[in-house]
């Protein structure tokens, strides 16, 4: 089972496509920190939750004084990121796991320290390899994806929405 340490951002946006049940079939085990629960509003915390009592599949993590400690010395020497980004890095370090996020700075900074770092588009990618999600299920979801979150890589999402509407996976 692959360690993945997830950010609020794709937290969020499962919760906007109403796939985190699917997420939750993933062979992952999932961690987050309370600060990033925290960051959630009370509607996607239900959806969480569900899965959290359900399947046990998503942890939330609390920070102890040692943790505090290492987070801050990340925040410290990374201007930009919050003491949220910096929580889930840290645990990914620690638990030498995969960072899940689609935060551009924490991507850059977490991918220097040699943490391996995944976003939204992979989850896609995991879900139709495993079959969680039909190809047209991925294509609607993708677009729909894009309109909340045009940030984004365009030519990536259009390449999966082609080949997925043309009923074929990513080469």
């Amino acid at each position: 089972m692959k360690i993945v340490i997830n950010d609020a951002n794709i937290l969020i946006d499962l919760a906007k496509l109403d796939l985190l049940e699917k997420f939750s079939q993933l062979d992952f085990e999932l961690y987050t920190t309370d600060f990033v629960y925290s960051e959630i509003n009370d509607e996607q915390k239900k959806a969480i939750q569900k899965l959290k009592d359900d399947t046990s599949l998503i942890i939330i993590e609390t920070i102890n004084n040692e943790d505090y400690r290492g987070i801050q010395s990340l925040l410290d020497d990374n201007n930009g990121l919050s003491f949220e980004d910096c929580s889930v890095w840290y645990y990914s370090k620690k638990l030498m796991g995969t960072l899940l996020t689609g935060d551009g700075k924490l991507r850059k900074q977490a991918k220097k320290n040699g943490i391996e770092v995944r976003g939204i588009i992979y989850i896609f990618d995991k879900l139709v390899e495993k079959e969680l999600l039909s190809f047209t299920d991925a294509a609607e979801k993708m677009d729909l994806l894009f309109q909340l979150n045009n940030r984004l890589p365009k030519k990536e999402i259009d390449k999966r929405i082609k080949a997925w509407q043309e009923n074929k996976g990513i080469e």
